[in-house]
């Protein structure tokens, strides 16, 4: 995501998390070979939807997954377990 291209991954885990689908990527349900490559097959055909796909995917990682932001969560959560 941060390369700034559009994301085809699974419904797994915490992906769904960092990916939007349709905004920054596609999601496709696990196991769903045909889904995955459709969702593939629909980019290769639109290369143009690329660009705005690859911002608001680099967009979200670096405002809410940068390292500043990171520490910034730890950090509250050490000091609200500390407080309690």
């Amino acid at each position: 995501m941060g390369s700034g291209l559009p994301v085809v991954s699974t419904v797994h885990s915490g992906i769904p998390e960092l990916v939007e689908d349709g905004v920054s990527g596609y999601l496709v349900p696990e196991r769903d070979v045909g889904a995955l490559a459709d969702r593939i097959v629909h980019l290769i055909d639109r290369p143009e939807d690329w660009p705005a796909m690859g911002r608001a995917e680099r967009t979200r990682v670096k405002s809410e997954y940068s390292d500043e932001r990171l520490n910034a969560r730890l950090a509250e959560l050490y000091e609200a377990l500390v407080s309690s």
